[in-house]
Protein backbone atom coordinates (compact mmCIF):
# COMPACT_ATOMS: atom_id res chain seq x y z
CA UNK A 1 0.00 0.00 0.00
CA UNK A 2 1.30 3.38 -0.79
CA UNK A 3 1.40 6.56 1.39
CA UNK A 4 -1.80 8.33 0.41
CA UNK A 5 -3.59 4.74 0.05
CA UNK A 6 -2.42 4.26 3.69
CA UNK A 7 -3.32 7.95 5.12
CA UNK A 8 -7.02 7.46 3.33
CA UNK A 9 -7.15 4.24 5.47
CA UNK A 10 -5.57 6.33 8.16
CA UNK A 11 -8.35 8.96 8.05
CA UNK A 12 -11.01 6.48 7.45
CA UNK A 13 -10.74 5.12 10.61
CA UNK A 14 -10.22 8.02 12.75
CA UNK A 15 -14.18 9.46 11.07
CA UNK A 16 -15.29 6.14 11.15
CA UNK A 17 -14.24 6.05 15.05
CA UNK A 18 -15.60 9.47 15.99
CA UNK A 19 -18.75 8.57 14.32
CA UNK A 20 -18.98 4.99 15.31
CA UNK A 21 -18.85 6.33 19.05
CA UNK A 22 -22.29 7.73 18.65
CA UNK A 23 -23.29 4.96 17.01
CA UNK A 24 -22.60 2.84 19.17
CA UNK A 25 -24.08 4.75 22.33
CA UNK A 26 -27.77 4.83 20.24
CA UNK A 27 -27.63 1.11 19.91
CA UNK A 28 -27.08 1.14 23.54
CA UNK A 29 -29.94 3.54 24.78
CA UNK A 30 -27.45 6.31 25.35
CA UNK A 31 -26.27 9.19 23.65
CA UNK A 32 -23.28 12.20 24.36
CA UNK A 33 -23.78 15.65 24.84
CA UNK A 34 -21.32 18.64 24.78
CA UNK A 35 -21.67 21.07 28.09
CA UNK A 36 -21.80 24.70 26.32
CA UNK A 37 -22.37 26.38 29.55
CA UNK A 38 -21.76 26.60 33.76
CA UNK A 39 -24.63 26.29 35.14
CA UNK A 40 -23.99 22.53 36.20
CA UNK A 41 -20.53 23.51 37.68
CA UNK A 42 -18.65 22.18 39.41
CA UNK A 43 -20.77 18.46 38.98
CA UNK A 44 -19.68 19.17 35.16
CA UNK A 45 -17.74 21.96 33.66
CA UNK A 46 -18.07 23.60 30.52
CA UNK A 47 -16.87 21.67 27.72
CA UNK A 48 -17.15 18.45 29.17
CA UNK A 49 -18.87 15.74 27.48
CA UNK A 50 -21.70 13.77 29.44
CA UNK A 51 -23.79 10.25 28.29
CA UNK A 52 -27.05 10.27 29.10
CA UNK A 53 -29.48 6.65 29.15
CA UNK A 54 -32.07 7.97 26.81
CA UNK A 55 -35.37 8.12 28.31
CA UNK A 56 -37.62 7.53 24.67
CA UNK A 57 -40.45 9.21 26.40
CA UNK A 58 -40.35 6.74 29.46
CA UNK A 59 -39.35 8.54 32.40
CA UNK A 60 -39.80 8.13 36.03
CA UNK A 61 -38.45 10.87 37.50
CA UNK A 62 -36.26 10.86 40.74
CA UNK A 63 -35.37 14.02 43.14
CA UNK A 64 -31.28 14.45 42.13
CA UNK A 65 -31.52 13.11 38.43
CA UNK A 66 -29.16 15.62 36.58
CA UNK A 67 -31.16 15.60 33.23
CA UNK A 68 -31.13 16.71 29.72
CA UNK A 69 -34.12 18.05 28.52
CA UNK A 70 -35.84 20.21 25.65
CA UNK A 71 -36.70 23.61 27.04
CA UNK A 72 -39.97 24.79 26.77
CA UNK A 73 -40.74 27.16 24.15
CA UNK A 74 -40.93 30.42 26.34
CA UNK A 75 -37.53 29.57 27.95
CA UNK A 76 -35.47 29.20 24.79
CA UNK A 77 -36.91 32.06 22.80
CA UNK A 78 -39.59 29.76 20.85
CA UNK A 79 -36.48 27.15 19.66
CA UNK A 80 -38.22 24.10 20.35
CA UNK A 81 -35.35 22.33 19.85
CA UNK A 82 -32.96 23.47 22.43
CA UNK A 83 -31.70 21.05 24.77
CA UNK A 84 -30.65 22.27 28.03
CA UNK A 85 -28.83 20.42 31.31
CA UNK A 86 -30.13 20.77 34.66
CA UNK A 87 -30.67 18.66 38.16
CA UNK A 88 -34.63 17.47 39.38
CA UNK A 89 -35.11 18.87 42.52
CA UNK A 90 -39.01 18.44 42.29
CA UNK A 91 -40.79 15.66 41.37
CA UNK A 92 -44.56 15.74 40.48
CA UNK A 93 -46.81 17.05 43.16
CA UNK A 94 -43.85 18.25 45.67
CA UNK A 95 -43.91 21.03 47.51
CA UNK A 96 -40.32 23.18 46.64
CA UNK A 97 -39.93 25.95 48.52
CA UNK A 98 -36.91 27.73 49.36
CA UNK A 99 -35.56 28.64 51.77
CA UNK A 100 -35.46 27.23 55.33
CA UNK A 101 -34.10 29.21 58.19
CA UNK A 102 -30.43 27.35 57.60
CA UNK A 103 -30.90 29.00 53.43
CA UNK A 104 -31.72 24.99 52.42
CA UNK A 105 -34.45 24.49 49.98
CA UNK A 106 -37.52 22.95 51.64
CA UNK A 107 -39.07 19.59 49.89
CA UNK A 108 -42.63 19.00 51.64
CA UNK A 109 -41.44 20.45 54.66
CA UNK A 110 -37.80 18.73 54.56
CA UNK A 111 -34.44 20.23 53.91
CA UNK A 112 -32.91 19.11 51.27
CA UNK A 113 -29.27 18.08 50.91
CA UNK A 114 -27.31 19.85 47.89
CA UNK A 115 -23.40 18.82 48.51
CA UNK A 116 -23.43 19.48 44.81
CA UNK A 117 -23.89 22.81 45.05
CA UNK A 118 -21.26 25.29 43.30
CA UNK A 119 -21.98 27.94 46.60
CA UNK A 120 -23.43 27.98 49.97
CA UNK A 121 -26.93 29.84 48.83
CA UNK A 122 -29.42 27.26 47.07
CA UNK A 123 -30.68 30.13 45.96
CA UNK A 124 -30.77 33.94 46.08
CA UNK A 125 -35.07 33.90 45.10
CA UNK A 126 -37.27 32.85 47.20
CA UNK A 127 -40.08 30.59 46.13
CA UNK A 128 -43.07 28.29 46.95
CA UNK A 129 -44.35 25.93 44.21
CA UNK A 130 -46.09 23.15 44.22
CA UNK A 131 -45.20 20.72 41.43
CA UNK A 132 -47.95 20.10 39.10
CA UNK A 133 -48.59 16.85 37.93
CA UNK A 134 -46.55 15.08 34.96
CA UNK A 135 -43.76 18.18 35.42
CA UNK A 136 -40.92 18.87 37.33
CA UNK A 137 -38.96 21.56 38.60
CA UNK A 138 -35.11 21.78 37.62
CA UNK A 139 -31.92 23.93 38.92
CA UNK A 140 -28.40 24.01 38.21
CA UNK A 141 -25.70 23.36 40.31
CA UNK A 142 -24.24 26.54 40.21
CA UNK A 143 -26.94 29.25 41.25
CA UNK A 144 -25.98 32.26 40.69
CA UNK A 145 -25.69 31.76 36.74
CA UNK A 146 -28.22 29.03 35.96
CA UNK A 147 -31.41 30.28 34.01
CA UNK A 148 -33.79 27.25 35.50
CA UNK A 149 -36.84 26.80 36.16
CA UNK A 150 -36.31 30.24 39.28
CA UNK A 151 -36.25 32.37 36.29
CA UNK A 152 -39.77 31.31 34.78
CA UNK A 153 -41.62 31.47 37.81
CA UNK A 154 -44.55 34.21 35.44
CA UNK A 155 -44.78 31.42 32.90
CA UNK A 156 -48.21 29.55 32.45
CA UNK A 157 -46.30 26.50 33.60
CA UNK A 158 -44.86 28.01 36.86
CA UNK A 159 -41.35 27.64 35.73
CA UNK A 160 -42.19 23.38 35.46
CA UNK A 161 -40.88 21.67 32.73
CA UNK A 162 -42.93 18.36 31.32
CA UNK A 163 -41.86 14.96 31.82
CA UNK A 164 -42.32 14.04 28.35
CA UNK A 165 -39.70 16.55 27.34
CA UNK A 166 -36.98 14.74 29.15
CA UNK A 167 -34.66 13.46 26.74
CA UNK A 168 -32.19 11.31 29.22
CA UNK A 169 -30.37 11.27 32.29
CA UNK A 170 -26.85 11.61 32.40
CA UNK A 171 -24.06 9.38 34.04
CA UNK A 172 -22.66 12.34 36.44
CA UNK A 173 -19.09 12.24 36.34
CA UNK A 174 -17.04 10.94 39.66
CA UNK A 175 -14.80 13.81 41.11
CA UNK A 176 -13.76 12.08 43.57
CA UNK A 177 -10.14 11.20 44.39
Amino acid sequence: MNSRGLSALIVGLITFSATGCGVAYRLTGREAFDIPGISMEPTIKKGERVVAHLTDGDYAPHEGDVIVYKAPPSWSNGNQSALRISRVIGTPEVDVRCCDDAGHLDLDGKPLSEPYLATRAASAVDFDVVVPPGRLWVMGDSRDVSMDSRAHLADSDKGTISVADVVGVVDVPDRAG
